[in-house]
């Protein structure tokens, strides 16, 4: 009944706006890992359900910690191993040759400004660390880039989530409501995207 489906939005609302932290944080630290879980739609989210600045700070603080551990990660790692994880990472993507050399010409017109934008490049954000590590970037240059480009890239996403956040209520209570329709859809856009890649 629609009282039952109501209650239900509500209580799932309610379930996010409580372990939001928690959410960002891993869902955030899984996506700059390296998985296919994006984590602007649950950033955009937690922005809708900021009632105040301080639940808004919590969230971002956790955006921004989770992208700079798992950019770390990737740093360390580049250090250690070098172009071979770079080479390693590009052959999961879809065009290999253009990762490569994309990521190389990104992050040499730009050095450790490249890694500011890198949230906002998609794939870029995986394979920046990395690079910064193999080219013996310092820590403190690379920490304080990611940390600023963790920060502008929540913050906006967060801050869309909030402007915006009576169509996201909208578009979540649509998506409840035609949960099979919307997932069909989806999976055709997406078997169109990759076949046209």
């Amino acid at each position: 009944s629609p009282s039952n489906h109501l209650m239900n939005l509500v209580e799932i609302s309610e379930s996010i706006h409580r372990d939001a932290v928690w959410v960002v944080f891993a869902n955030v630290l899984l996506q700059q890992l390296g998985l296919p879980i994006p984590a602007v739609p649950t950033l955009m989210l937690a922005g809708s359900l900021a009632l105040s600045y301080g639940y808004a700070g919590k969230v971002l603080a956790a955006a921004i910690l989770a992208s700079v551990v798992a950019d770390w990660i990737w740093y360390v790692a580049g250090r250690a191993y070098g172009y071979g994880l770079l080479v390693g990472l590009c052959k999961l993507s879809i065009n290999p040759g253009v990762c490569v050399t994309s990521a190389e010409s990104l992050f040499s017109r730009w050095g450790a400004w490249a890694l500011v934008g890198a949230n906002f490049v998609p794939g870029f954000s995986t394979v920046g660390p990395p690079i910064a590590g193999s080219l013996r970037l310092p820590l403190p240059t690379f920490m304080l880039a990611a940390g600023i480009g963790a920060g502008l890239w929540a913050g906006v996403a967060i801050f869309v989530g909030w402007l915006f956040r009576t169509e996201v209520h909208m578009v979540i209570e649509t998506l409840s409501s035609n949960g099979m329709t919307t997932l069909g859809i989806a999976t055709l856009i997406i078997v169109v995207w990759l076949a046209w890649k």
